[in-house]
């Protein structure tokens, strides 16, 4: 502040500069800081777009990896089809086979309860050759002679008692043959024979529904 008070003239150098430096203006200040150079604004940019880019990035891969995974998800979801359609088939196979084998089991069941119960009624109807021996006569097309009937002598004595008349009238003969079973009769003309008797007629009845049951076996 000393300095102000000199003549300009008189001050020494380092003086007139320390006077020169207080007193510049306030627009010389100004512009030496308008002289520096202002932040670089492309390092805001590159993270910017770096910022982008990850984003855009971490959304494709998020769309890649959900396309990926889903279609391992309906190739998974296949194979268990496929397994489940398998095992699906094994065990409609297996259901099939176990009906059937009961379906047998339950015919052939059937069969000898019903057998059992067609012996019983022979032994306890003594008319039953009775329907056995007409349903014979009737699919013979024509009676030539000679004209027999084969029976056990027991249906024997019933048919003559019963149709003795009838069958004379159709030159029919009743014969006793004790090799043929209660029930049961064979018919025979000059050119055919029905047998009636009791294991053919069975026989039949089994063939019919696909079953090998014997007559004579228990």
């Amino acid at each position: 502040m000393s300095n102000m008070s000199v003549p300009k003239e008189q001050q020494t150098a380092y003086q007139r500069w320390e006077m020169s430096a207080f007193s510049q203006p306030d627009g010389a200040t100004h512009s030496n800081q308008a002289k520096k150079k202002p932040p670089d604004a492309s390092a805001a940019k590159i993270s910017e777009a770096f910022e982008s880019i990850r984003k855009e990035a971490y959304s494709k891969g998020m769309q890649e990896g959900f396309a990926v995974g889903l279609a391992k998800a309906k190739e998974y979801a296949e194979d268990d089809r496929q397994r489940f359609s398998q095992l699906a088939a094994a065990f409609e196979g297996a259901l099939v086979a176990a009906d059937e084998k009961i379906e047998e089991s339950i015919l052939a069941l059937a069969l000898d309860i019903a057998k059992a119960m067609l012996k019983s009624k022979l032994n306890v109807d003594r008319e039953a050759i009775l329907p056995v021996v007409k349903e014979a006569m009737h699919y013979l097309p024509y009676v030539q002679k000679p004209a027999r009937i084969f029976v056990h002598h027991e249906d024997a004595r019933i048919l003559r008692e019963q149709l003795g008349d009838e069958l004379s009238e159709q030159v029919w003969l009743i014969q006793e043959d004790n090799n043929i079973e209660r029930g049961g009769c064979l018919v025979e003309t000059g050119a055919n024979q029905i047998d009636a008797t009791n294991a053919m007629r069975w026989k039949r009845i089994s063939e019919a529904l696909a079953q090998s049951n014997d007559w004579l076996l228990p």
